[in-house]
């Protein structure tokens, strides 16, 4: 009889243990003791009046003793079963992140248009790309005096960073610029030698830039506008210079 029931008993506890264990709502009887200090939980399994109980522990998983005496109070809370709820996915919101722009000054030196993106959508903190163009009609004149007319025309690169926060960005940007020209009608022999020596001296065929600035990009509306510092680098010159430029959110 005594085998049996402690084989009954082995097997509640096990039950017990697989059922916390599995997390289901079952209830959970707590035992306060005499010195305010220690409390049982877990379930009762055999109770003797004015004795004993026997109680399975959750968290230890044994099964222990505790005499009626040593009890101050118990309790048994039953939990509620809830229906699990949906869990809607947060969508990040998508900043805007294309840009066409004009900007006076600026790695073009002159004027220049440009387009910029940003490699992210969900964040204003991020690495971006602009690329430009500007055309510029020149004259010079050679050792004579005659009148030289030539064209150049202006690619500007960047790889940019922005951080901040909203609309307030600080802009961070390295890049170059690459140049073409090309003269105007026919030219002499020493016309042509002297585009070749002076003017192709005097105008890189490309040159670094770097940038440090502010940019307001918009939140709500569609302008955007920015101002900074942007050095011209070449292998012989550094030319100080700002960049000051206004334009448009596409996306």
């Amino acid at each position: 009889m005594k085998r049996m029931k402690l084989f009954f008993l082995s097997l509640i506890l096990v039950i017990s243990t697989n059922v916390f264990s599995q997390q289901i709502n079952y209830p959970t009887d707590k035992i306060y003791l005499n010195d305010s200090v220690t409390i049982y939980e877990g379930l009762i399994i055999e109770q003797a009046p004015a004795k004993y109980i026997k109680i399975v522990r959750t968290k230890e998983k044994d099964t222990i003793q505790v005499l009626m005496t040593d009890i101050w109070k118990m309790m048994r809370i039953h939990p509620v079963q809830e229906a699990p709820s949906k869990v809607e996915p947060t969508k990040k919101k998508k900043v805007k992140n294309k840009f066409v722009f004009a900007e006076l000054l600026g790695s073009g030196g002159v004027y220049s248009f440009n387009y910029d993106f940003g490699f992210d959508k969900t964040t204003i903190n991020k690495w971006g790309l602009r690329t430009g163009i500007e055309y510029l009609p020149l004259n010079t004149y050679n050792y004579s005096g005659d009148k030289l007319t030539y064209s150049t025309v202006l690619f500007p690169f960047m790889v940019s960073y922005l951080i901040g926060k909203r609309n307030k960005l600080f802009e961070l940007g390295l890049g170059a610029v690459y140049v073409f020209k090309w003269r105007h009608g026919q030219l002499k022999a020493e016309e042509y030698e002297y585009f070749v020596r002076t003017i192709n001296r005097r105008i890189p065929k490309s040159y670094g830039v770097f940038s440090v600035g502010y940019r307001h990009n918009p939140v709500n509306g569609r302008i955007m506008w920015g101002i900074g510092a942007t050095p011209l680098i070449g292998n012989s010159f550094i030319v100080p210079n700002i960049g000051l430029k206004i334009g448009y959110a596409i996306m």
